[in-house]
């Protein structure tokens, strides 16, 4: 586990499944993320064994530490050892948690995992432009803006761009 102030970062176990369903077929969650389709329990059963098991990459349930409550997943993929560089996932699943901090205090988390126990030099992310909420996230967990990627994402009848984001370790 990785324990911050307000939230823990920890593996995914079993019990997180139907929650974790429930999330990617939320329709605002689902527009933050970018997920198209409904998501059938056999298609989420395939994927969660599949991001468990990644050699690639890593996946963690946050969970609120006040009631120990699972409330979104971060993760890490395109795990780079020769370059040390990976990608970064993240939401907040639950939508009471929303706005409140706990993802910026994961986000920062995940970081200091990366860098300090992995040796990683440097976290890349991509994220809609329309979803202003993460992108002050990611500003206020040190990330920076390196490009954009301008109008290659259309959803609900108009283009928008995705913001390429970075965060390399200075120490």
């Amino acid at each position: 586990m990785i324990v911050g102030e307000k939230v823990t970062l920890r593996a995914l176990n079993q019990k997180d499944f139907e929650q974790i369903l429930e999330w990617v077929n939320n329709p605002k969650l689902k527009y933050l993320t970018g997920t198209l389709y409904p998501v059938s329990e056999i298609e989420h059963e395939t994927w969660f064994k599949n991001k468990i098991l990644d050699n690639k990459g890593k996946i963690f349930g946050i969970q609120d530490k006040p009631n120990s409550q699972l409330i979104g997943i971060i993760g890490l993929k395109n795990m780079d050892f020769i370059n040390r560089n990976t990608e970064l996932y993240i939401y907040i699943g639950d939508e009471n948690y929303w706005g409140k901090g706990l993802g910026t205090e994961a986000t920062s988390l995940i970081a200091k995992f990366v860098f300090n126990e992995l040796n990683f030099h440097r976290i890349y992310l991509s994220v809609f432009s329309y979803n202003e909420r993460a992108i002050s996230s990611y500003e206020k967990a040190g990330f920076k803006k390196e490009g954009v990627m301008k109008e290659s994402l259309f959803k609900s009848g108009t283009y928008h761009d995705i913001v390429l984001m970075a965060l390399i370790n200075k120490g």
